[in-house]
């Protein structure tokens, strides 16, 4: 399926030579807080302003480059496990893809402000072909135009039959303001690819619980020759104009228009050529002799806003309309509009950013769906320390994903009529600055939840649902040397039985912390373990690439063990991991999605290099 060509590793094993010769052509290493200025692109929305990026040349945690994925291989699907506070854009929606590991979401995408050049290179490897480069490079030009790139690149084979996967995420972004300060503009261009073979799970996981040291290729997977592909593109641009020709401290009103166009395709495909033969899918629809669905989709929206600075006060008033193309490729096109209105009040000081903000849609597919969101974030000092305050609140009406109510392929087909879902949410945290401590609680009141039952086909159920999360982490350093860092989260829900999700999930290191050769080098040695309460995972489909409820096989209760060496010189950061070090002496039942079992124990090394000219 992915070919791969053997020159990463040997680049990676030059890279570390580097390190050691080409140091000394390293001749700038700003210790400026303000070398980098940031904002995401939903901050932006919110009229945050670009904040001072603090240059991460930190080695705590920098072992946790990759988040575990319940389908156990990078690059795969992985089934939410999390109840999160997060707030979504009005309109119309495909499905929810579960790529959180793998795709960059736009609002993710960061535009930059910097003095100089800046630019960050990583590069890691691992057992069974494991592969990442990442690359991010940004510059502002006489400071006012800036372009940023940004380009993720991984691959591996996995440690089970047919787990071979390949991701590639790039964005580039940029943003420009003229030199009389009244105009300018935002604009990205983001592309996700995730690739990978579709192995429907171990067919007989008994033999691996009976022997674990069985060879793991020698496990028979439910499908032996599926693979999908899932393609993501989008393009935004959004300039902007003040229409009165001076600001400054004695103004009182300014106004702004702004414009934007924003493009998203998508495609997805999935083939699996035995369907004949392994009797996986009991039902067909269109071949029985193979399978081959794809779908396409895409959205063009334009919105005009008009914006008035009220600049006393530090508040932005926000007026705006918005309209919505989107068309539909499957065995069956589709296309629809929604043409919506959108309002808000921001608020920026010192130690305060806040919003109110109300999009309704009046006109379309998805009529009569609106949210409204309420943010707050005050900097208060506790006892001389500072502290960040967070409460976040939204309530929203929102019409069925497309995939619930419509959908036509080879072994799944239906057409329903649901109702719009209500959700209402909120979030309190409150954090140190220096991130060294946050606790906080997320809760949620859901009516009209769709999900996929046990059959792997859409329901809604009539009831209300709530979800509670809460969360506390802390990191210390005792003695000087001896670093822990420890985050627990308890979850909770109405419905266990449809929001599946365990109860508690513990995250810690213990780690020897210090510095050598007159503090040139800092290093950290320990061990990191992460533990999942035993719960009902969700089950997953291929052939819709959704994840499924299931009442009858329990996964979690087993502690992930890994053994890591961090150090860092100057702009150079490395660390060695052993990673599930403790495989086979803990028990046996590793598994997070039924049928698809963690990763054996695992070396990886990796390095960071960050340059300013």
């Amino acid at each position: 399926m992915i070919k791969h060509k053997h020159t990463f590793c040997g680049g990676i094993l030059l890279f570390i030579m580097f390190v050691c010769f080409g140091l000394s052509a390293q001749v700038k290493y700003p210790s400026d807080s303000s070398f980098i200025q940031t904002v995401s692109h939903a901050d932006k929305y919110n009229f945050r302003e670009f904040r001072y990026s603090k240059i991460d040349t930190s080695i705590t945690d920098f072992q946790n480059y990759y988040p575990r994925n319940s389908n156990g291989h990078m690059g795969l699907p992985s089934a939410p496990m999390y109840i999160r506070y997060q707030p979504k854009s009005l309109g119309f929606n495909m499905q929810t893809a579960p790529f959180q590991n793998d795709m960059i979401d736009a609002d993710q995408i960061k535009y930059y402000q910097t003095k100089g050049p800046y630019a960050s290179l990583t590069g890691i490897a691992g057992s069974k072909q494991e592969q990442m480069f990442k690359l991010l490079f940004s510059n502002t030009f006489k400071n006012k135009l800036n372009l940023t790139l940004a380009f993720n690149r991984y691959s591996g084979i996995g440690f089970y039959t047919k787990q071979q996967s390949f991701t590639n995420n790039f964005y580039t972004s940029s943003n420009y303001v003229a030199k009389s300060g009244r105009a300018g503009y935002y604009a990205y261009f983001l592309f996700n690819k995730v690739k990978y073979q579709e192995n429907g799970g171990i067919s007989n996981d008994s033999l691996f619980l009976e022997d674990i040291t069985v060879n793991k290729l020698l496990l028979p997977v439910n499908l032996n020759n599926a693979k999908r592909e899932y393609r993501t593109t989008s393009f935004d641009f959004n300039p902007w104009f003040r229409l009165n020709k001076t600001e400054d401290s004695s103004t009182v009103l300014s106004h702004v228009i702004d414009y934007q166009l924003n493009y998203s395709g998508s495609f997805t495909k999935y083939t699996d050529l035995n369907i004949a033969s392994e009797g996986f899918y009991k039902v067909f629809y269109l071949d029985t002799v193979s399978t081959k669905d794809s779908t396409h989709w895409r959205t063009i929206n334009n919105g005009l806003n008009y914006t008035l600075k009220i600049n006393p006060i530090h508040a932005k008033l926000k007026l705006g309309i918005k309209n919505e193309l989107n068309q539909v490729y499957q065995y069956l096109d589709s296309s629809f509009i929604n043409n919506s209105v959108n309002a808000g009040l921001y608020v920026s000081k010192n130690k305060y950013n806040g919003f109110v903000k109300a999009n309704y849609i009046f006109e379309g597919s998805n009529t009569n769906d609106y949210s409204v969101e309420f943010c707050n974030e005050y900097i208060q000092n506790i006892a001389n320390i500072p502290f960040v305050l967070n409460l976040n609140a939204g309530i929203e009406k929102r019409h069925p994903d497309f995939i619930f109510n419509t959908w036509l392929s080879n072994h799944y087909s239906w057409r329903n009529q649901f109702s719009p879902t209500d959700k209402f949410q909120s979030t309190f945290s409150i954090a140190t600055l220096d991130n060294r401590f946050d606790a906080g609680v997320v809760y949620q009141s859901i009516h009209n939840l769709i999900y996929f039952n046990e059959l792997a086909v859409p329901e809604q159920t009539p009831v209300g649902i709530q979800n509670v999360s809460a969360f506390i982490h802390k990191e210390f350093l005792l003695f000087k040397h001896l670093g822990i860092n420890a985050r627990y989260n308890y979850q909770s829900s109405s419905y266990q039985s449809i929001v599946s999700i365990p109860n508690h999930v513990l995250n810690g290191a213990l780690y020897y912390q210090g510095n050598l050769f007159k503090r040139a080098l800092q290093i950290q040695i320990g061990f990191n373990a992460q533990y999942f309460s035993e719960f009902y995972g969700y089950a997953y489909m291929p052939a819709t690439n959704q994840y499924y409820v299931q009442t009858t096989k329990t996964v979690g209760n087993y502690p992930f063990v890994d053994f890591f060496l961090n150090a860092r010189i100057k702009p150079v950061r490395i660390f060695v991991k052993i990673d599930h070090v403790t495989q086979g002496m803990l028990g046996n039942n590793y598994s997070l999605t039924p049928g698809y079992l963690q990763n054996d124990r695992a070396f990886k090394f990796g390095l960071n290099w960050l340059f300013f000219d």
